[in-house]
């Protein structure tokens, strides 16, 4: 991973698969002028949570999602860390800021959609509140969903309004592709070739 000089956000998720709205938000905050480069950082594999494929069948679609961003001239990058269980011991949100702000030698922005910000009181490693207070959080404003940040003590982030946002996930995608149904308005184009030509289908 290269390490930027300037403010960065992060990206972590399961990317399983790689969606069209996934693409959509990373493209539209780098449009913004707080951001010059996001961190796609794949959270490695957990016991609570069955992702229905092989590691590296997803390692081949995340770096196919890489590659689509990169030819779209977005500033992105990978980090492996988490992805190949080197760093497989980090599981909260504060831990993840504390490894990526030794690399950067600054914080950078968390990506959230905002309705998880309602969540965010009960999670692991948040007595103090350091989440809501000195993060530094972009969120992705659900339509429909209506968070008062301010009344709530939320402070350090940012309310991103994407134009005609793709309402999605990859669960949807992933049971679409189960049931062999089109996935053309939710995947892009070589992510849904990578996953036929590997032979992906999501058991």
């Amino acid at each position: 991973m290269k390490t930027p000089t300037e403010n960065v956000a992060i990206y972590w998720g399961a990317f399983n698969p790689p969606t069209l709205a996934h693409g959509q938000i990373v493209e539209e905050i780098l449009k913004t002028r707080e951001v010059s480069q996001v961190i796609i950082s794949p959270s490695w594999e957990r016991e609570d949570k069955d992702f229905g494929i092989q590691h590296e069948d997803r390692r081949k679609l995340i770096n196919t999602f890489l590659q689509i961003l990169q030819e779209s001239w977005c500033n992105a990058e990978i980090d492996p860390h988490f992805f190949d269980g080197r760093n497989a011991w980090i599981t909260t949100t504060r831990a993840e800021e504390e490894y990526f702000r030794k690399i950067l030698w600054h914080s950078p922005y968390f990506i959230f959609w905002s309705d998880v910000a309602s969540n965010m009181h009960w999670w692991s490693n948040n007595k103090d509140r350091y989440i809501e207070e000195k993060l530094r959080k972009i969120f992705i404003n659900r339509p429909g969903y209506e968070f008062d940040f301010t009344w709530n003590g939320f402070d350090n982030y940012m309310l991103l309004d994407i134009p005609h946002v793709i309402e999605t996930s990859s669960s949807v995608a992933r049971e679409l592709i189960r049931n062999k149904q089109s996935v053309k308005w939710i995947l892009h184009p070589e992510i849904e070739k990578s996953i036929s030509k590997n032979n992906i289908s999501y058991n």
